[in-house]
């Protein structure tokens, strides 16, 4: 796996490299001997995307994040970049990032990773965990976004998953909708709810509940809602779905008051938690944070 995973990296770098000066379509395949034949697909998968293609904007970044500047040099991330078919990032220690794709899609990547984008629907992660957020509603079609992986190639069906890579196995959290992993024997698919995990020829199933301790990393790297002009309603509609909790009004009148108190000025910094807490503080709302809701009162007359 080590062996392959250095002829994969030396292959994408000198690609990359010949792409930027190039500016014009190229094309790379790698073998790498004997290997298992889902490293060798994943491997084998050309790679052709236009230089200087627009893929994705850095929404925000917690710690050490690099990426490759295409001549095998790591350099740091800049807050507010924009990254480009062939473009490679990892991840420090405490190092984290989020990320908006030109479709809308949104990624986070955890401490620990590295991942590289062929272009806007095709990302390759080869060690580390990535948070993928379609962002559609239920019911509605979802942006194509695959993510590919040693183990198998998993794509989104207007969904909420994590992608983790841990030893020679993967781990697919699902928090809502569903999720398609392409494995050598298969393609599998997991529902909101659930975990999979793919490895040695077996696929497991367990539950995991969108609240879990699992998803807590997510709140260091949230990117900040824009309050501004935005209900409360609106606000505590983007908090529960960034904490897998559910929003629950006690009663009528404080349902109607969150929808007609108009909010502004920034939660920016904060996790979600702390800014329910300080958006609520400036209303006549009261707020009970609890493991698997919010809880929105109307303050007494």
């Amino acid at each position: 796996m080590a062996n392959v995973r250095d002829a994969v990296e030396a292959e994408w770098r000198a690609t990359v490299a010949a792409r930027r000066r190039r500016r014009q379509f190229t094309g790379w395949a790698a073998a790498a001997g004997v290997a298992m034949a889902a490293v060798a697909v994943w491997i084998a998968r050309p790679t052709l995307a236009p230089g200087d293609a627009l893929v994705a904007s850095v929404t925000r970044v917690v710690g050490e994040v690099q990426q490759d500047d295409g001549d095998g040099r790591w350099v740091p991330l800049a807050a507010a970049a924009t990254l480009e078919a062939g473009t490679r990032l990892r991840t420090g220690d405490g190092g984290r990032v989020a990320l908006r794709l030109t479709d809308g899609v949104e990624l986070r990547l955890d401490s620990g990773t590295l991942l590289a984008f062929e272009d806007a629907e095709h990302a390759r992660l080869s060690q580390g965990a990535v948070y993928v957020d379609s962002r559609t509603e239920a019911n509605t079609p979802s942006p194509d976004f695959e993510l590919a992986t040693p183990a198998g190639a998993v794509r989104h069906l207007g969904t909420q998953y994590e992608a983790r890579l841990a030893g020679s196995g993967l781990r697919v959290a699902i928090r809502e909708g569903r999720v398609q992993v392409g494995t050598p024997t298969g393609a599998v698919q997991g529902a909101a709810g659930e975990q999979l995990v793919v490895g040695a020829g077996r696929v497991e199933r367990s539950a995991l509940a969108p609240n879990a301790a699992e998803w807590n990393w997510l709140a260091t790297v949230t990117p900040p809602f824009t309050l501004e002009g935005r209900s409360v309603e609106d606000f505590l509609a983007w908090a529960g779905r960034e904490t897998g909790r559910a929003v629950v009004f006690a009663s009528p009148e404080a349902a109607a008051q969150a929808r007609a108190v108009t909010l502004s000025g920034t939660v920016e910094g904060l996790t979600p938690d702390e800014a329910v807490a300080a958006v609520l503080s400036t209303t006549s709302l009261r707020v009970g944070i609890e493991a698997d809701r919010i809880r929105i009162e109307a303050a007494a007359p």
